[in-house]
């Protein structure tokens, strides 16, 4: 019988065995090995696709159901913090400080225009209070008075028939132009027809405005708080200012409230020379997010060209705006507080003579009898350069830095000693001791002061500003002088002051029309006499205006 060696018979069989059993102990390894990292590869997967999907839901969801208001939050924060470091923490890491401003300044218009609404507002206040920043920002911000983007005609449409009823096309209209004939940081005008006929501007609110105000808001009061502890500045009670202006100026039945009430006083003052046509309005088809006006056509301010053109009176212009915007501040109480060039027009009315249309009433300021006396005492004392008097009416607002008080009132040079005796930064600082005691109402007549002075060196300083607002202010304040001897000789002294600083502008607009710049394209009116006396006196304080 045939029989095979115990080696034989075991050793091919355990051979066998040995390697299969190798080949399965690697391929258990190997499988195991391959699952462990399959398994991570598909966590990571799982993870990523997770939050890709959650991210862009999020930013689909933020973007249309909630007009963006994380992504422009975010945006803003990130910008804001990295500045507010830059300059507080890092300064000493740039040898040149001009290539810090100008980045930071591009990174906030950048931030400003993407994130719009009222983000654009915040900015137009910066860009009107350039002198207080770096020459760049004054250059970069100008950007933000362009058009703003406008919305398309169906998201009008639908806030439209929100507002107005789903027919207001045929029951209110007989036409709508559907493209705006402009368009702003918080709403646009389209030009449109009633059924009686008249012509009117519908001016209907940006439909993202509602959703994205109170979160701006509330993002602008925290990026203030970081400011105030980078900065070691007190800014919450402009901070408080600006979110009152930003909520009222959102709000279409207060405007329309504003207007009439202005076309009220104009009417009912005796001595309203000034020949202003407020335009009127439908209250019974306005709403709180769509306010409809008659439809004005004339020249903007801030078209000097199409003035000119026209042989429009600019020295009666600038009267008849400083006369209008004096009054309010004199007498009325009653301050419009946005009159840029883009808010004025000019036409000649029906009987030939030359008229000034005051737009967009959104943003006003009331002062009470107390405010408005004190103001023009105020006004009165830095005439008669009575510094007791002055320092008085300062410390009862709670301002320390009483000769910049002085100057920011009038618009007119720092005295050179301010920026002897400290900083700009030091100034600004301790600028208000105690902000229970600040009027706000303070920040509008200061910001509408602005205004006006700029109007008029862009028109060539046709008239004697100070003047004008001073003798507005004799004439609403005339009671004050006449039952006290000493108020009177006040009185007579001012009309001194008046009647030489009037020869002195004479001889300076004589000398700028001999140099055939009767435009200011020359930069030789009076106002670009005292803003390059500004220029010098700023200078100490760190501060380059352009």
């Amino acid at each position: 019988m045939f029989r095979l060696s115990p080696a034989i018979r075991r050793g091919p069989y355990q051979s066998s065995r040995s390697i299969f059993h190798l080949d399965r102990r690697w391929q258990s390894t190997s499988h195991a090995s391959f699952w462990k990292r399959n398994k991570s590869a598909r966590v990571l997967l799982r993870f990523s696709v997770i939050t890709c999907g959650v991210g862009g839901i999020a930013y689909l969801t933020d973007k249309y159901c909630f007009s963006s208001i994380g992504v422009r939050s975010v945006r803003a924060i990130y910008v804001m913090t990295w500045i507010g470091y830059q300059y507080s923490k890092n300064l000493d890491k740039y040898d040149d400080l001009n290539e810090l401003h100008k980045k930071t300044a591009e990174m906030m218009l950048n931030m400003l225009m993407q994130n719009k609404g009222i983000y654009i507002k915040l900015g137009q206040a910066i860009a009107n209070q350039g002198e207080l920043f770096p020459r760049v920002f004054q250059t970069v911000f100008k950007k933000l008075y362009d058009d703003a983007p406008s919305e398309k005609w169906s998201s009008v449409d639908k806030l439209l028939k929100a507002n107005l009823g789903k027919d207001y096309e045929t029951e209110i209209f007989t036409e709508i132009d559907h493209e705006p004939i402009a368009s702003a940081s918080i709403g646009q005008v389209h030009k449109a027809v009633l059924r009686n006929g008249d012509v009117v501007a519908v001016k209907v609110q940006h439909s993202y405005i509602q959703r994205q105000l109170p979160n701006d808001l509330y993002v602008y009061r925290k990026i203030s708080r970081l400011y105030e502890w980078f900065f070691e500045l007190k800014l919450n009670l402009f901070t408080k200012f600006v979110s009152e202006q930003m909520n009222t100026e959102t709000d279409f039945d207060k405007e329309l409230r504003n207007s009439e009430r202005l076309r009220q006083l104009i009417a009912s003052d005796n001595n309203n020379e000034f020949n202003v046509h407020i335009p009127i309005t439908y209250p019974e088809i306005s709403t709180k997010q769509v306010l409809i006006t008659e439809w004005c056509d004339g020249i903007p301010f801030s078209d000097k060209e199409r003035l000119i053109a026209n042989n429009v009176d600019l020295a009666l212009l600038m009267k008849q705006f400083i006369g209008i915007f004096g009054r309010q501040i004199f007498k009325y109480g009653f301050l419009h507080a946005d009159p840029h060039p883009g808010n004025l027009l000019v036409r000649l009315d029906s009987s030939g003579k030359q008229q000034i249309i005051l737009l967009d009433h959104g943003l006003y300021t009331s002062f009470d009898e107390k405010f408005r006396i004190t103001y023009s005492r105020l006004w009165k004392e830095l005439f008669n350069l009575n510094t007791s008097e002055i320092e008085r009416i300062a410390h009862s607002w709670g301002i320390y830095s009483v000769k910049f008080f002085a100057n920011m009132v009038r618009l007119s040079p720092i005295n050179q000693d301010v920026g002897q005796e400290e900083d700009f930064y030091s100034v600004i600082r301790n600028f208000v001791s105690d902000e229970s005691k600040f009027p706000l109402e303070l920040f509008f007549v200061i910001r509408s002061m602005r205004m006006i002075q700029t109007q008029n060196k862009n028109l060539g300083s046709p008239v004697n500003r100070i003047n004008l607002l001073t003798n507005e202010m004799l004439s609403s304040s005339r009671s004050l002088y006449l039952h006290d001897f000493r108020q009177f000789i006040s009185f007579l002294r001012i009309k001194v002051i008046l009647f030489f600083s009037n020869i002195a502008f004479l001889l300076i607009r004589l000398k700028q029309l001999l140099a055939n710049d009767k435009y200011g394209s020359k930069k030789s009116g009076i106002e670009d006499y005292l803003e390059a006396y500004m220029k010098q006196s700023l200078q100490p304080l760190g501060i380059e205006l352009e």
